[in-house]
Parts: structure tokens; C-alpha cells; sequence
């Protein structure tokens, strides 16, 4: 893996188009680049205006990591000497919602809206969900699905049951 010394000088950097997060397109350094479990990521630099005095503003130069969607290659630069450390070994998968064990109990509840005192359309959640404050417990998939039937029923998006029952 490359570290912050094997980073080329500031002068033989290549040019790179970074995507700041309110839209705005600056002109930066790429300095080295590396992979995650989740994508790569780039070590970007970018002059802004410093001062230690607000009488003296100066140019100074900003290094960030920044996701590589938000850069982009500049026509005519050369990339091929950036420090680049790729995974030697897959990192675990990210955690999956699917990787939860099937329900094999629900709760059904009818909520009360705060205001008017009038019963909001049943909501159905999985019996570990820590979304649900009470309600009536049932225990087959069947019962489940009848009460997502209902009109104005609605699944949980805390615990998946909005899309595990849909």
C-alpha cells in the first residue's frame, strides 16, 4: 500500500476535475488513489485562499480524500504514475438487509393519530422491531399478509416489513 511519501510533488501531480459537494467543479491534483470494500477513493488537492491573518490571505493548498465519483479525469493528463493501492484481500461484504432471519412472529398495530384522537390505519411490524410500541401479536405469515390487506395498512420501514410483506 502507498503511503503520503510516495505521493508525487504537487508540481507533478496530474490535473483532476473534483465535483465539490454543493455542485461547484474545481480544478485539483490527484495525488494517489486507493481502493475500499466499498469503491476507490481519491487524495485530491485543492488551492484555496488561507490565512493565519485576515489582513494577509494566501494561497494554500488543501488535500482531502475524496469518493471517485466526484473526480474526473482531465483531457491530455497522464494518470499512469499515481501512487495507486488496490485491495490485496476482499474486506467482508457490506451488511444486507436480507441477511436478517425471516420473521416468524408480527405485530399488528392500530396507531392513534396525536391530534384528532381518530385510529390511523394499521401498521405491521416484525415482533423484534424496535419501532413498535404495542399491539396485538400474531404468529403466522398468513395472518400477517391478511393485515397488510387491509385498506390504509401499511408496513413498517423500520424492521422491512413493507417490502418483506408487499
Amino acid at each position: 500500500m502507498s503511503t503520503e511519501h510516495d505521493e508525487p510533488d504537487p508540481a507533478d501531480a496530474p490535473a483532476v476535475e473534483v465535483t465539490m459537494p454543493d455542485g461547484q467543479v474545481l480544478r485539483g491534483r490527484l495525488y494517489s488513489r486507493r481502493q475500499t470494500e466499498t469503491g476507490w477513493t481519491y487524495k485530491v488537492g485543492l488551492v484555496l485562499w488561507q490565512a493565519q491573518d485576515p489582513d494577509r490571505p494566501e494561497p494554500g493548498e488543501y488535500r482531502a480524500w475524496v469518493p471517485a465519483d466526484r473526480a474526473a479525469a482531465v483531457p491530455g493528463a497522464d494518470y499512469s504514475a499515481v501512487p495507486t493501492a488496490r485491495l490485496t484481500v476482499p474486506g467482508p461484504p457490506p451488511p444486507a438487509r436480507s441477511m436478517r432471519p425471516p420473521a416468524t412472529r408480527w405485530v399488528v398495530e392500530a396507531e392513534r393519530l396525536p391530534r384528532s384522537g381518530g385510529v390511523q390505519p394499521t401498521a405491521v411490524h416484525r415482533a423484534d422491531c424496535w419501532a413498535v410500541t404495542k399491539g396485538l401479536e400474531i404468529t403466522t405469515l398468513a395472518a400477517a399478509r391478511a393485515a397488510m390487506a387491509r385498506p390504509g395498512a401499511r408496513g413498517c420501514i423500520v424492521c422491512g416489513t413493507d417490502m418483506s410483506l408487499a
